[in-house]
């Protein structure tokens, strides 16, 4: 094979390099087998592929229950696992250096991060017509806005496998006893509105800083770009035209979003960030915050460490409705692989099929990327006892997957530190967005030239 060197660099970044072993066996919650009605069969000529993972749990604790299972429905697929040891941001700075001999793997994991670079850089092939070719992997039986975080410019270069969403968990305990409506049984009535967020987490906010009694409305998960999409969409806002030569934060429909986010620290000081920390040393395990935005992923964790009543609600409806963000996780398909496009398909078709699934939902920790997959009794077993299933499968149906052009990384970095500019209060919010959108434009323009 050509670029051994590039070979050698990758492995001597990986954590470990392992054939295919069998590990545990495949446990009985898998419903399907490959061949069955409404699949195909996968080609059945063994073949290697070499897979390149990073190094999350979420993938290296099923392990081998994945290698199990695929042994059932592919048995001629012998993946060749490495793992790179570092962080998405440290592959996305390094993954041209990485490839640029030549030598790349049959499959990769892609994050919705590197989604655009991959894509342009034309290091990941197209699968539209892999999957038109697979009765059992169909694009459109997918969620739109999972499998969207996987597109460039229309087409599909990923697929997803793990699904993340993002909801509100919240502490039913803190509501009942400071005589708050709880946001499910606003959401319930069709009230769980931008409004009634803002009212929810003003009623959630009591006592003064440095009481041992003081409660907060609201931990967010912090205010990249990628988070604050959600409420721009859901206000009618756009974060760039569609054809991503422009940047429309400063619209006004975007900008009374931000507007109302910076309200919630700065004017209804509701926010549990900063100067208010202090006082919640164990953050939403103090018991003293009300609602704190989280992934499916943190479920496990949540239930083990909360001392009080759960529960859990989607994101609340904009003038424009509900759209969420989301986090989802997929493995592509290499150009020039060692063991051909084939070979790596196969794997991308395994891990998106609904056998890695059900492994996947068993643990607690994922959401379907199928609206099928949520009809799999594994799907009802993967609720904690305080979870609504209806509010996570919200979470996927709502999902909307941010566009990014080549330069996000500089762009949100921009974005950052706007936001913390608004929350130093140097100027107003439209005069910093303003400044923001001249800064991103003029990166844009150069993505241009």
């Amino acid at each position: 094979m050509a670029g051994r060197s590039r070979r050698a660099f990758i492995q001597q970044a990986a954590v470990w390099t392992q054939s295919a072993g069998m590990g545990a066996a495949l446990t009985a919650c898998v419903p399907f087998r490959a061949g069955s009605a409404g699949e195909s069969q996968p080609a059945a000529s063994p073949v290697t592929a070499t897979v390149l993972a990073f190094n999350n749990p979420i993938f290296l604790q099923p392990k081998d229950e994945f290698l199990a299972a695929l042994a059932e429905v592919d048995p001629g697929l012998r993946p060749d696992i490495i793992v790179f040891p570092g962080l998405i941001n440290e592959f996305r700075e390094k993954v041209l250096t990485i490839y640029a001999g030549g030598d790349l793997p049959d499959a990769q994991w892609i994050h919705p991060t590197i989604t655009t670079l991959m894509a342009s850089q034309k290091l990941v092939l197209p699968l539209d017509d892999f999957a038109r070719r697979d009765r059992a992997t169909s694009l459109s039986d997918f969620y739109q806005g999972v499998l969207d975080f996987f597109r460039w410019r229309g087409t599909a270069y990923a697929l997803p496998w793990s699904n993340n969403g993002h909801a509100y968990v919240f502490n039913r305990t803190l509501c009942e006893s400071l005589g708050v409506t709880p946001p499910d049984r606003l959401e319930k009535d069709g009230k769980w509105s931008w409004d009634n967020f803002v009212s929810t987490l003003r009623g959630l906010t009591r006592g003064t800083a440095g009481s041992a009694d003081r409660t907060i409305g609201f931990l967010p998960a912090g205010y990249d770009l990628d988070y604050a999409v959600a409420w721009v969409w859901s206000n009618g806002g756009e974060v760039f035209s569609k054809d991503l030569k422009n940047c429309l934060l400063n619209a006004p429909a975007a900008t009374e979003a931000i507007q109302g986010w910076a309200d919630l620290y700065l004017k209804h000081q509701v926010v549990n960030y900063g100067p208010h920390t202090s006082d919640f040393p164990n953050g939403f395990y103090s018991g003293r915050v009300g609602l704190w935005l989280r992934g499916k992923g943190s479920s496990p964790e949540v239930t083990q460490r909360a001392q009080f009543g759960l529960g859990v609600v989607p994101l609340s409806k904009g003038k424009a409705g509900r759209i969420s963000s989301s986090g989802p996780l997929a493995f592509g398909v290499l150009r020039g692989g060692p063991h051909g496009a084939e070979a790596g398909w196969r794997w991308v078709r395994f891990m998106a099929g609904p056998q890695a699934a059900a492994i996947l939902m068993k643990r607690r920790t994922v959401l379907p990327v199928r609206p099928r997959f949520a009809q799999l009794p594994v799907y009802d077993q993967s609720m904690e006892p305080w979870e609504d299933k209806a509010a996570w499968s919200e979470a996927s149906a709502t999902a909307r997957a941010l566009q990014q052009p080549v330069s996000y990384q500089d762009i949100a970095r921009l974005w950052r530190e706007t936001f913390q500019n608004i929350l130093d209060r140097k100027g107003p919010v439209k005069s910093l967005l303003d400044d923001l959108v001249r800064q991103v434009n003029a990166i844009l323009a150069q993505e241009k030239a």
